[in-house]
């Protein structure tokens, strides 16, 4: 599996950001100059400009986005453990819908459905093994939040981009955190052509921006993420989003958010 290659010693060592970023994928480069070369090589004094203006593109492209589907896959840091890769297939559905059933590793089978002002605001959900038993829980509850980061309610295209769009106008605010970005050119994400790029910000428990690094990689034709990674001033991997086989606004209905869907196991 290739990943996106590291930033050279000389530029990471010029770097500091934060934000929010995506799953672990296959990326391939679309051209053959190196990301890293082509980011070291120039450094116009308005790049950071033109970075924060694929954020704000991506925010206008979401506004006509009313449901999607999509494969989505997960990893994550949690109480300082790095746990397995996470693959779950996805539905969501504005104002705010989503269904997820989990397609393999040890969570293979479980279904999970939330939509906003439904089931008195509580996730309907069973774990697929044995004892399958479907309850009701809080969002925020112990058991629902138990190897998760995030509460399903911020999962979605719509919470990364509310939190890369937080940290680029707080960047764009305050010239003197010296948020500094790097143009990593395109790339193949899950066999969907990405623009990537990565931000650095200053970290520690008062900083305001969401993580010290991250790399935000996003489709060229939607400006949908495809991927979005986030490390810790360590450099420790915290979360690490992506999204394959994702369409866009294909119509879903009630039946796609309703527990008696004859193709859920509720």
């Amino acid at each position: 599996m290739n990943k996106l290659p590291p930033m050279s010693a000389i530029v990471r060592r010029a770097a500091r950001w934060g934000a929010l970023a995506l799953a672990s994928v296959v990326a391939m480069p679309v051209a053959a100059q190196s990301p890293e070369l082509s980011a070291s090589a120039s450094a116009p004094a308005d790049l950071g400009a033109q970075m924060r203006q694929h954020v704000f593109a991506m925010e206008r492209a979401y506004r006509g986005v009313h449901d999607y589907t999509a494969t989505f896959h997960k990893q994550e840091r949690v109480d300082g453990d790095l746990l397995p890769l996470e693959t779950i297939e996805m539905k969501f559905r504005k104002p705010f819908g989503v269904y997820m059933r989990w397609l393999s590793g040890g969570f293979a089978g479980r279904e999970v459905l939330y939509v906003r002002g439904w089931n008195d605001d509580k996730i309907h959900a069973h774990q697929g093994s044995f004892p399958d038993i479907t309850v009701n829980l809080r969002p925020d509850s112990s058991l629902a939040m138990r190897g998760n980061r995030h509460p399903i309610t911020k999962a979605g295209f719509g919470e990364i981009i509310r939190l890369l769009v937080k940290d680029a106008k707080l960047a764009e605010a305050r010239p003197q955190d010296e948020v500094q970005y790097i143009d990593l050119g395109e790339w193949e994400v899950h066999g969907a052509r990405s623009h990537c790029i990565e931000a650095h910000a200053p970290g520690g428990s008062n900083s305001p921006y969401y993580a010290p690094r991250a790399k935000i990689c996003f489709n060229v034709k939607t400006r949908m993420p495809t991927r979005v990674s986030t490390w810790d001033s360590e450099d420790n991997l915290l979360e690490d989003y992506s999204f394959s086989d994702v369409r866009l606004n294909p119509g879903l209905g009630d039946a796609d958010f309703d527990p008696e869907n004859a193709d859920y196991n509720f």
